[in-house]
């Protein structure tokens, strides 16, 4: 005897068999009760959602014995032939292998002839959108003027490429999605029926595996039982899809957070070793993260298609790691799964994304460099100007002893006490900030997670530099970001950035944080230290005189101005050589960066 599969034994006979669809069924129910039929259709949404399924309900309806009726009995000839395909009043065309002019011309032909033994002619297109323009052109005259015995129902997975005049000539219903838990409930139904055991965990991975179709989580439940030898477990479920457990996924997830190389890098031979599908398991743990991504702000969204025996280990590990965290993890994999299907290796791939979260490694900021570069040359065409450039780090480029400066250059600066010289530097360049912020932000944000500093990335991350004067380095969020300026003001968080900034500016600037159309408040993450003094000037300096002695803060200087305490300068400037002084050293720099040899010198 032939076996019947589930999907095709299970097909719906009446609307009150349709599921997940209640809006399309209720409508036409009622069209048929009140013979206020359509003479076209068009039923759009995803595949297996009961498109081609409603279309036969409907021309049972219209053409059962006992009819017109929204319930048709499924017993007469007219029913057994529509379900059977035997029915010469009901055509069904598939438009993907029929999609050219001539087809749709000989139904054309066909159209006009009456009825041979029901009171209505159905005829239903599937995928609909494969015809070509020259065959919807006919198709719209056909809509146009039907023959009143005659109703169309066009299906389509697709609807955007269904011509908009095809469109204005139908009635139309989009078939929605069915949840995980309709499609459980409709399995469960058919596994008591079949006499299927199969546990709770594994329906709902068979569900989640069917992707919204009833067709391919019935086919996949009648795989399993022909696989299984008895109950049908979640294990099994997985072993023949391929796919890894959550206990999988949970412990990856965990390190990765902790940082575990090692044990994530062991998870990846394991599973490879198994013959699991690595793209695949990349893509079950991106659904694994999502769900823990949205879970603190939409439980609803998250937890639709989880398994209620899955919630408890998914909330503890939600409230164990940081959302920001979570979208770190969700953004490297997702790039690594494009690289994947794009031919790259798979275990190489998913070994090299593990290795750059676990240890921190990130791509150069190159948009900071160029800018680095581009006021390196402009200081060089300039012929050494360089007041606004801010000299790399330590340890990117080599730092010139003092004592190597050209001698003018220390003749002048003795002709000036040291202490008067630092002042008056300070107050030059005070309003002269080293760095555009705005444009270096994202390359900040990249040096903090360099520094496993990733929540203190990410709260600064959502901000927006709205000015630097070289002194305050003023924050905005945007309203409905307004929460994190209370994070953004926290002291761990601020030292944390100016670190940072302090590196790249030669002293830490104050802080405003603020929210969009609020007051800003104060955040010096500079006031936190003592002042600090002069430093030492050099042999050659002679020694300052008490009239020439260095002012303290706040008293003011030889030009005038008043010199406050952390005024975002370092007082040791003469000392320091985070900023270029002369000449000279711009050509050290540009030397050590390549951009020309030593020829180019003279």
């Amino acid at each position: 005897m032939n076996h019947t599969t589930l999907y095709r034994k299970w097909r719906p006979r009446r609307f009150g068999g349709i599921v997940g669809q209640e809006p399309v069924v209720r409508t036409l129910r009622r069209a048929i009760e009140t013979d206020r039929v359509s003479h076209a259709y068009l039923f759009s949404g995803p595949r297996g959602t009961g498109k081609t399924s409603t279309a036969k309900v409907l021309a049972m309806g219209l053409n059962c014995e006992k009819g017109p009726t929204p319930e048709p009995d499924g017993t007469c000839v007219s029913c057994r032939a529509i379900v059977g395909n035997s029915s010469i009043d009901v055509l069904e065309m598939d438009a993907a292998s029929n999609r050219g002019i001539d087809e749709i011309r000989d139904l054309r032909d066909k159209v006009n002839l009456a009825p041979a033994a029901g009171r209505m002619k159905v005829y239903i297109i599937d995928e609909v959108h494969m015809l070509t323009a020259e065959a919807f052109n006919a198709l719209l005259k056909m809509l146009e003027e039907p023959p009143e015995h005659v109703v169309f129902v066009l299906a389509t997975t697709e609807k955007h490429k269904v011509l908009p005049t095809i469109i204005s000539r139908c009635q139309s219903f989009d078939f929605r999605r069915p949840s995980v838990e309709t499609l459980v409930g409709k399995l469960e139904e058919i596994s008591e029926a079949e006499d299927i055991e199969v546990e709770p965990e594994a329906l709902t991975v068979i569900a989640r595996e069917g992707r919204g179709s009833f067709r391919d989580a019935e086919g996949l439940l009648d795989q399993l039982s022909s696989f299984a030898e008895g109950r049908i477990t979640a294990p099994m479920v997985r072993e023949l899809l391929g796919g890894v457990g959550p206990e999988s996924l949970i412990e990856t997830t965990y390190a990765l957070h902790e940082r575990m190389a090692s044990e994530a890098l062991r998870m990846v031979d394991r599973l490879a070793g198994e013959g699991k599908d690595l793209g695949q398991f990349v893509a079950e743990l991106l659904a694994h993260l999502r769900n823990l991504m949205l879970l603190p702000y939409a439980p609803e969204v998250a937890l639709a298609a989880v398994g209620a025996e899955e919630r408890p280990p998914l909330e503890e590990q939600a409230n164990a790691i940081p959302t920001a965290e979570v979208v770190r993890l969700v953004e490297a994999l997702d790039n690594a799964l494009g690289r994947m299907r794009r031919g790259g290796d798979p275990k190489l791939e998913l070994e090299l994304v593990f290795l750059k979260l676990t240890r921190d490694y990130t791509e150069p900021d190159m948009g900071a460099i160029l800018g680095r570069l581009e006021t390196l040359e402009k200081a060089v065409e300039n012929g050494g100007a360089a007041t606004n450039f801010v000299r790399p780090a330590a340890d990117s480029v080599s730092e010139e002893p003092p004592a190597e400066r050209e001698p003018a250059q220390r003749a002048e600066e003795s002709d000036v006490p040291s202490g008067e010289a630092s002042v008056q530097e300070d107050a030059d360049d005070r309003g002269k900030p080293g760095v555009d912020l705005a444009s270096e932000w994202h390359g900040i944000m990249g040096e903090l997670k360099r520094r496993r500093q990733a929540l203190t990335a990410a709260v600064y991350g959502e901000a927006r530099v709205e000015s630097f004067d070289g002194e305050v380095l003023r924050l905005v969020y945007p309203e409905e970001q307004s929460f994190h300026v209370g994070m953004a003001r926290d002291p761990g968080h601020l030292d944390k950035l100016g670190e940072v900034l302090e590196e790249r500016l030669g002293s830490k600037p104050r802080f405003e944080v603020r929210a969009a159309g609020g007051e800003s408040a104060g955040a010096d993450a500079a006031t936190s230290e003592e002042p600090q003094t002069t430093a030492p000037t050099e042999q050659h300096t002679p020694e300052p005189t008490s009239e020439d002695s260095p002012p303290e803060a706040g008293s003011p200087n030889g030009s005038g101005e008043t010199v406050a305490e952390n005024s975002g300068t370092r007082p040791e400037a003469m000392g320091n050589d985070d900023v270029i002084q002369n000449q000279r050293e711009v050509f050290e720099i540009a030397r050590e960066f390549g951009l020309f040899d030593e020829k180019q010198r003279g």
